[in-house]
C-alpha cells in the first residue's frame, strides 16, 4: 500500500508554544497541561462555572513532541538506547550509537546499554537474529560477517604460502604450529638403503608410522597440523631432502 500523507515537519516548529511538564508545579496556571494529567479538569468546566480554557501554546507544545515522533519515525529513523527509558520490554528494538546495527532485547527489564553490554541483547536484521560467534547450531539465525570472515580465514591456503623450512627443521625436533590457522607439511624424505623408518608425530599421536622408506628413492610424506599443536618428524637414518609448509 502507498505511504499516507507524510508530515512535512514538526506541528508549530517554527511556532510559538510552551514546554510540557511531566507533571503541572502548583505555581502554573490551572489550565497548564502535562504529561500526567493532560488539559486539567478546569479547562474542561464551562466558564460560567469557573473554567478556564486550555492555552494553545500547550496545544502547540504537546502537538509538536508527538509530530517531531512521527517525523523522526516516517523519515526511516528508529530510536537509540537510552537510560531514561530503561528499562526495556522483552523484543524492544534499539538502533546503536552510530545507528548501523539494531539490537532487539531478549529479556524483559533490559537495563543493560548494548552499545557497551550486550547481555541481555542480539543483533537483529530484520527478518531474524544475526550470531556473532561459530558455536550455535541453530539454523534460523544468520551469521555475521564478522564471523563468516572468521571462516574463510580459518580456510587452509587462504592469507597462506608454501614456504621451504628445511634449513630450520631437524629429525627429531618437535615443533608447534603457533600460526593461528592450521598448516599443511610435506617433508620429502630420502631413503638410507638400509631398512629404516619414518615416524610423524602430531598432537601427540602418531600419524604416520611407515617401517620402511624402500626403494633407495625420495618419498614425499603430507600432513596437516592444527592450530596450536606440536608436530614432529623422526626419520631415523633417512634423509630428510625437503621440508615445506603452507603456512
Amino acid at each position: 500500500m502507498p505511504n499516507p500523507d507524510l508530515i512535512p515537519e514538526p506541528f508549530a516548529q517554527s511556532g510559538d508554544k510552551n514546554p510540557i511538564p511531566l507533571e503541572r508545579a502548583i505555581a502554573d496556571p490551572i489550565y497548564r497541561a502535562s504529561w500526567k494529567a493532560g488539559f486539567p479538569p478546569d479547562t474542561r468546566l464551562p466558564k460560567d462555572l469557573g473554567g478556564e480554557a486550555p492555552d494553545g501554546l500547550d496545544f502547540n507544545g504537546v502537538l509538536n513532541i508527538l509530530s517531531q515522533a512521527v517525523v523522526f519515525l516516517q523519515k526511516g529513523n528508529a530510536y537509540q538506547f537510552d537510560p531514561a527509558l530503561a528499562p526495556y520490554p522483552i523484543g524492544a528494538l534499539v538502533r546503536s550509537n552510530d545507528n548501523l546495527t539494531t539490537y532487539q532485547s531478549i529479556v524483559p527489564n533490559n537495563s543493560n546499554n548494548p552499545n557497551s553490554n550486550m547481555t541481555g541483547w542480539r543483533v537483529y536484521n530484520g527478518s531474524g537474529f544475526i550470531v556473532d560467534n561459530l558455536t550455535t547450531n541453530d539454523s534460523a539465525k544468520a551469521l555475521s560477517a564478522k564471523q563468516g570472515k572468521a571462516l574463510n580465514d580459518m580456510m587452509l591456503g587462504v592469507g597462506q604460502a608454501w614456504q621451504d623450512v628445511t634449513s630450520s627443521r631437524s629429525s627429531g625436533s618437535t615443533y608447534t604450529n603457533n600460526t593461528g590457522k592450521p598448516i599443511t607439511v610435506v617433508v620429502s624424505i630420502r631413503d638410507a638403503n638400509v631398512f629404516s623408518g619414518v615416524l610423524v608425530t602430531v598432537a601427540g599421536v602418531v600419524i604416520i608410522d611407515v617401517d620402511d622408506v624402500g626403494a633407495q628413492g625420495t618419498t614425499p610424506y603430507t600432513f596437516i597440523v592444527p592450530t596450536g599443536s606440536t608436530y614432529s618428524v623422526n626419520v631415523n637414518s633417512n634423509t630428510i631432502r625437503r621440508w615445506a609448509e603452507l603456512r
